[in-house]
This record gives C-alpha cells, structure tokens and sequence, in this order.
C-alpha cells in the first residue's frame, strides 16, 4: 500500500461548480484567463517537479507541485490537485523515490484536465 494514499480517491476528478464560482466572480473573461494560464503553468510546473525530482531537489519539487495544487484546486481540477498533494507530501517528507510515478500520473491526468478545461473555456466563450 502506497505511504501517501491520494485523500478523496474515490472523489470526483474535477468540480465544475469552481467553474461556475469563478465565472460569477469574475465572468467569462476572468475564467478564460485563469483556464489559460493553467494550462500554460501546469505543464511548465509538472516538468519542474520531474527536473527537481531527477536533481534531488526536494525543495524545488515541493514548491512546484504545492503551486500546482493550489492552482487546480482552485480550478475545480480535484485529482490533480489530490496528486499534487500526494507529491508534495512526498518532498516535504524528505522522499523522492515515489515522485516519479507521481509525476506520470500528473501527467495523465493533467490531459483529461485540459480536455475538461479547453471545453469549459469554449463554452465560456458563447
């Protein structure tokens, strides 16, 4: 059994009532620009998890995968958000050795994530 089990496993994988609650905060337009800048940072922070996780570099990991948390959590991205946890949890707990499956599952989940959010952002749109 994995030491860092994913919080909220059998949870829903995204929450579109985030959605909903940004784009009544903010509108369409803010929406848009927060899906936007996701999916630029999401990879760019994934690929910084793996570079620090292949250095050593706990801190780094740690740092990345705490912003990628806090930025699908805010956006309704709750898998991606628990995995990001779980990385993180990893990091601070002074271990790298389970990141890296970590990593390949962000990953994987952060296409379904873009595919959700590229819908989401066109319907936003109309």
């Amino acid at each position: 059994m994995d030491a860092y089990p994913i919080a909220g496993a059998d949870s829903p994988a995204t929450d579109a009532g985030a959605l909903e609650r940004l784009e009544r905060f903010g509108g369409g337009t803010l929406l848009r620009k927060m899906i936007a800048l996701f999916l630029t940072a999401a990879p760019e922070r994934i690929e910084t998890t793996r570079d620090a996780s292949a250095r050593g570099d706990r801190a780094a990991a740690e740092l990345a995968l705490h912003s990628l948390k806090s930025s699908a959590a805010q956006l309704g991205a709750m898998r991606l958000q628990r995995l990001s946890e779980r990385g993180e949890q990893l990091a601070r707990a002074g271990s790298l050795e389970g990141l890296p499956g970590v990593v390949q599952e962000l990953e994987d989940e952060l296409i379904r994530v873009e595919d959700w959010l590229v819908r989401a952002r066109d319907e936003a749109t109309r």
